[in-house]
Parts: structure tokens; C-alpha cells; sequence
């Protein structure tokens, strides 16, 4: 066994040696990718600006963004619907960071001078909240977006469960039920449920059972649809409350008359209480 002990230095030193982006990241942030070029990584501006102690520049007119006094391209910016920017990392090598990936391309380690940080590719999901209707996207732990959306109204409700987004994914998708009316940005959850973009988006449910998001604004649909992937999980859950919203609407409706009887004997009461004090008054002066 004389030959193990000789090879022991070599082993430790190979231990020492080799890199673990774990061990050496100083902190770690959760990566966003988009589905158009599904290998670049990016991570919010001001994030990664803190975590590399770097300064970052802001140009108010022109919207152009410096990082360690370098200009990025804006080719390789993005945003989240919130105003978020996010840079690539490819974007941060040319600041001057080095970028090491691990042997399974998903975690890269970020450095700069003595500060290191881990960022990580995650998996991505969705939520959707039927009593709330609202949507959320996640990747990993990490809220990329938060939009109001409209569900399916009564008799045409979107069914609740648990599944997975396509095969359909187009940009432009036509109803095959509905006089071939578009779809943009139509992402396909279950048979002839999708999610998609609409330009009227109320805070109620009130589609045929698709999931719609507003086109408007920072346009959630379109980022919804450059961002998630084919096979990305999507979680519907929840029950919109509309049996209480009519219990509301009926309570409020017979309360109106109520009060209105109420107002009108509070009157006649106070007429005749007024007459008969007059009436006891001229009385007394006779």
C-alpha cells in the first residue's frame, strides 16, 4: 500500500485545486431566462451592481445603463413588466467580470476583484389564482411577474389543475370555437384552454375559459410569452367567489328600499311632531 501514500499529496492537491462555485460564491442570486434564447442568463441590474460592489450610471434621457463604467448594450437588456432591468451575464464579462460555469451549465459563478456571487439557472412555474384572478410567474423563488388576468366566466369556467404549458405556443393562435377570432401570444395550458393576450382585461372573470392578460401597458402578455417555456408547469387553483358577490349585490339592492321607507317616515314623523308642538303653542297664547 506504499504506492496510496505517495499518491495522497496528489489527491490532496487536486482537492484543493479544484473549483466548487458553491463553496467560493460570497452569496448567490436565482438567474431569469427567457424562452427565445433559452442558454443566456440574466439577473436585475441593481442586484448584481450591489453584489460585485460595482457603481451603476443611469442616463434619465437617453435610458442608457453603465455598470463598473462600462455602457451596456441595450441588444442585451431587458425588463421585467414592474420597470426591473436585467442584464446578461454576457453583458457582465464585458464590465469586467469573469464568468466560470459549472460542469452542468446551471449555476455560474460571477467575480469581480475580491467579490464572487453564484448565479443560478432554476426552474421555472406558474401560478394562477382563480379567486384573485391573478397570475404569477416564478423562476425558482424568484416573482418575475404579477398581472391581473380574466378567467372564464360562469359556464365556461377554467377548469382548476395541475399542467404543463404547450405543445401550442404561437404568437399569433386563431379560436377554432370562436369565428376565428385571435389569439396573440397564446400559450396552451390544457385542450382548448390558453393563455393569451387581450386588450380588455376586467377584474372579474369573463372569457370563454382561456386565461387572458392584458395586452396594455408593459404588455404582460408578450413578456408571458417570451419567457416561458414549453413544458413549464402551471398550477390553476383557487374558486372565484361569485355565489358571495351575488349575495352582495341582492343584499345591497333590497337594503336601498329599506332605507328610503326609513327616510320618508323619519319625515312624516318629524312633519307632524312640528305641527302639533305649533298647534299646543298658539293654544298656550290663547
Amino acid at each position: 500500500m506504499r504506492w496510496l501514500a505517495r499518491l495522497r499529496p496528489l489527491f490532496w492537491a487536486l482537492t484543493i485545486s479544484a473549483p466548487s462555485l458553491g463553496a467560493a460564491a460570497s452569496g448567490s442570486l436565482e438567474g431569469i431566462s427567457f424562452a427565445d434564447d433559452p442558454h443566456m442568463l440574466f439577473v436585475p441590474v441593481e442586484e448584481i451592481a450591489s453584489a460585485l460592489d460595482w457603481q451603476m450610471q443611469l442616463d434619465l434621457e437617453s435610458r442608457q445603463v453603465a455598470l463598473n463604467g462600462h455602457l451596456l448594450d441595450a441588444a442585451y437588456v431587458r425588463k421585467l413588466t414592474n420597470g426591473t432591468l436585467l442584464v446578461s451575464l454576457d453583458q457582465l464579462q464585458s464590465a469586467g467580470a469573469t464568468i466560470t460555469w459549472s460542469d452542468d451549465g446551471m449555476q455560474a459563478l460571477v467575480a469581480s476583484d475580491h467579490e464572487k456571487v453564484a448565479i443560478q439557472f432554476a426552474n421555472k412555474h406558474v401560478e394562477v389564482d382563480l379567486a384573485n384572478q391573478r397570475l404569477r410567474a416564478y423562476q425558482g423563488a424568484r416573482l418575475v411577474l404579477d398581472s391581473p388576468i380574466s378567467t372564464g366566466r360562469e359556464g365556461k369556467k377554467t377548469p382548476p389543475g395541475e399542467f404543463k404549458a404547450g405543445p401550442i405556443k404561437s404568437r399569433m393562435h386563431r379560436s377554432r370555437l370562436y369565428h376565428n377570432a385571435p389569439m396573440p401570444w397564446s400559450v396552451q395550458v390544457h385542450d382548448n384552454i390558453f393563455i393569451h393576450g387581450f386588450q380588455k382585461v376586467p377584474r372579474r372573470p369573463s372569457s370563454h375559459g382561456c386565461i387572458r392578460l392584458p395586452l396594455a401597458g408593459a404588455n404582460p402578455a408578450k413578456w408571458f410569452y417570451d419567457w416561458i417555456d414549453v413544458g413549464t408547469a402551471i398550477d390553476i387553483k383557487g374558486h372565484w367567489p361569485a355565489a358571495t358577490t351575488v349575495r352582495v349585490e341582492r343584499s345591497a339592492s333590497t337594503a336601498r328600499p329599506f332605507i328610503r321607507k326609513v327616510v320618508i317616515v323619519t319625515v312624516i314623523v318629524t312633519a307632524i311632531a312640528c305641527v302639533v308642538i305649533i298647534l299646543l303653542v298658539w293654544r298656550g297664547r290663547r
